[in-house]
């Protein structure tokens, strides 16, 4: 885990370390706003860390409220849903039966079981395998792409490089590599920010890197935030696995 070809980018990026993670699923897909809509209405799009879930008000969210409730704008059903809090991710993650992903599992799934590659796609990335900034090839957006848009990879999961920034369960500190467990590391125990990973539309493909650490405030919302969903290997809890790999 990190910056294991000594690039140099960013501090927190180091050391790069040995970690073992403990069996699990991860969802393929960022969560759509069509996904996300069958959550706001059964639930409702509640209060919690100071905003809400969603923050529906706002002219960058690709979901809006009509007569039959919350429902996806037109044309972007399958879109990732953004303008999304940790909050409101890790919501929506225990109401499928699951999780948010630890960071460390994130770069596991990420590296396609750990192996040495700088991206989802081996150690190069080009606008024919991901969402960055900037348009070309197989990247025709200014903005968010629907979610199974680019291929997928070697474990068959989509957009594990730009499209949206995902917000893991971690609490962010700079220099928690440096004491990090080795065994299911699950982050500082309190911290300011939530640790995001991916990169999205709006960056370069530097920063869509497999070992790439962003964060954010919990409450804050962005258009180029979303998440995916963990289930354990091992659970007793109902799992809506409809609700999470389900194709659009």
């Amino acid at each position: 885990m990190g910056d294991f070809a000594n690039d140099g980018f960013s501090p927190d990026e180091s050391p790069p370390h040995f970690v073992e993670v403990k069996d699990f699923f991860l969802s393929q897909i960022e969560i759509s706003n069509a996904q996300y809509c069958i959550f706001l209405n059964e639930i409702g799009n509640r209060h919690e860390g100071g905003d809400f879930w969603l923050d529906i008000y706002n002219l960058e969210c690709l979901i809006e409220m009509s007569k039959r409730g919350f429902i996806p704008k037109e044309g972007y059903e399958n879109h990732p849903v953004v303008r999304v809090s940790w909050f409101g991710a890790r919501a929506y993650a225990e109401w499928v039966g699951g999780r948010l992903p630890t960071e460390a599992e994130w770069e596991y799934a990420a590296r396609n079981a750990g192996l040495p590659q700088q991206y989802a796609y081996g150690d190069r990335l080009t606008r024919a395998f991901a969402n960055i900034v900037g348009v070309g090839s197989r990247d025709q957006f200014d903005g968010t792409a629907p979610v199974r848009h680019f291929p997928p990879s070697r474990l068959g999961l989509y957009a594990m490089a730009g499209n949206v920034w995902e917000w893991c369960m971690d609490w962010y500190e700079p220099d928690y590599y440096g004491s990090s467990p080795e065994i299911s590391p699950q982050g500082p125990e309190q911290g300011e920010f939530r640790v995001m990973r991916g990169g999205s539309w709006n960056h370069s493909r530097w920063n869509c890197r497999a070992v790439t650490r962003g964060r954010d405030l919990p409450q804050k919302h962005a258009n180029d935030v979303g998440f995916r969903v963990v289930i354990p290997a091992v659970t007793k809890k109902k799992v809506r696995q409809f609700q999470i790999n389900k194709k659009p």
